[in-house]
């Protein structure tokens, strides 16, 4: 089974506790049960999130990194936040939201965190992400954080950055207006957006042992990635 979606938003338990992480294992299993009761014939996804993104050149025009902004779906931030801390208002605390944002940082390591990025044919490594935090505006939490590459790139050329799940448990989309920005010293750059081609989303009414067979080195993901070229002269 996978377990990405619920790690995610797991929020009641402590990664560094056996018994937590029993507990963790059954609430995945309560939610893929759940999933399949309201939704049999389109199974996957189950978690939905926008993305508006900004890659970041340095002053001297090197390609430094992604910051990325994941908005998570209504229902599933309203999951993530059950029985967690809360202000007066009834919002979540500045507590909750830190150690959530820890999780789901420690989480997404495993899935490498759905960002992958090439020059060429060659793969672009990431270096641990940093300045990571969730907000939450009474509806929807965010999942804020930079991905910095393990080198900088240099600007001259073209690169591609692809968003998605390859198991498709989490469906990416980009935002409507502007969802990728180039930051910093990027004069002499452009970028060119790809966004899934609708008639691939049909494929989501195979069956859910097809999906619980994939792992995150399928490719299977890819048909639905949300991708970015740029190019600098």
């Amino acid at each position: 089974m996978r377990h990405h979606s619920a790690e995610l938003g797991s929020h009641h338990w402590r990664a560094t506790s056996k018994r937590n992480q029993a507990l963790l294992r059954r609430a995945i299993a309560t939610v893929m049960l759940l999933a399949s009761f309201v939704a049999p014939a389109l199974a996957h996804p189950h978690v939905w999130v926008t993305v508006n993104s900004e890659l970041d050149y340095a002053p001297d025009g090197k390609l430094t990194g992604v910051r990325h902004a994941w908005t998570f779906d209504e229902g599933f931030s309203s999951y993530a936040l059950q029985g967690l801390e809360t202000t007066a208002d009834g919002k979540p605390s500045e507590k909750t939201l830190k150690e959530l944002a820890q999780v789901n940082i420690d989480s997404l390591k495993e899935f490498d965190y759905f960002t992958y990025a090439k020059r060429g044919k060659e793969a672009i490594a990431f270096a641990p992400p940093k300045d990571y935090s969730l907000t939450y505006d009474g509806t929807s939490l965010t999942l804020h954080f930079t991905l910095p590459f393990a080198q900088a790139q240099a600007k001259k050329g073209a690169m591609t950055l692809d968003v998605f799940d390859p198991t498709y448990f989490v469906a990416f989309q980009l935002a409507d207006d502007d969802p990728i920005k180039l930051a910093g010293a990027s004069d002499g750059c452009s970028l060119t957006l790809h966004r899934p081609d609708p008639a691939a989303v049909g494929t989501t009414n195979l069956s859910e042992g097809f999906f619980n067979a994939l792992t995150s080195a399928s490719s299977f993901g890819s048909q639905f990635a949300n991708r970015v070229t740029v190019s600098c002269s």
